[in-house]
C-alpha cells in the first residue's frame, strides 16, 4: 500500500476569512449569505469593540466594517486594529461600509484599506473582494 499522497491531488486552498461588522442585523445577514455563497468563511460582530476581538481571535483575512455603530465605531475600531503590536494583523484588509458620501476621507485617516458606499453594488463586490484578499 502507497501512503505517499497522490501527485496529482492539489491541496485544498483555505477559503478567505471575512469579518462583517455591522450594527444593522439585516445588513450582517445579506453580506454573510453572499459572502458563503461564494466559498467564504464569515464571521460577524455587531460592534466595533466586537470587531476588535473578533479580528484578534480568528485572523480573518478581510474585514468589512460598518462606519457608524454605536458604542465603538467602526473606525475608531480600525484605528485599534492598526494599533495592535502583532505583525500578523499588519496584512488583515480593512474595508469601511458607510452610506456617507464623506466616509472616504474618513476611512483612509483611519488607516481603512478602501471604502464601500452602500447600497452596495453587488454586481462589482465579488470582484473587489478577490481584489483585496490577492493584495497579500
Amino acid at each position: 500500500m502507497n501512503s505517499s499522497p497522490n501527485p496529482r491531488q492539489e491541496p485544498q486552498a483555505r477559503p478567505g476569512r471575512i469579518l462583517v461588522a455591522d450594527d444593522n442585523e439585516d445588513c450582517r445577514i445579506a453580506l454573510r449569505t453572499y459572502l458563503e455563497a461564494h466559498g467564504y468563511e464569515v464571521f460577524e460582530a455587531a460592534d466595533g469593540e466586537s470587531a476588535v476581538q473578533l479580528t484578534l481571535r480568528e485572523r480573518p483575512d478581510l474585514v468589512l466594517m460598518d462606519v457608524m455603530m454605536p458604542g465603538v465605531d467602526g473606525l475608531e475600531a480600525a484605528r485599534r486594529i492598526r494599533a495592535l503590536d502583532d505583525a500578523d494583523l499588519s496584512s488583515i484588509r480593512i474595508v469601511a461600509l458607510s452610506a456617507m458620501e464623506g466616509a472616504r476621507q474618513a476611512s483612509a485617516a483611519a488607516r481603512c484599506d478602501d471604502c464601500i458606499l452602500k447600497p452596495i453594488d453587488l454586481a462589482a463586490f465579488a470582484a473587489m473582494i478577490e481584489g483585496w484578499l490577492q493584495l497579500d
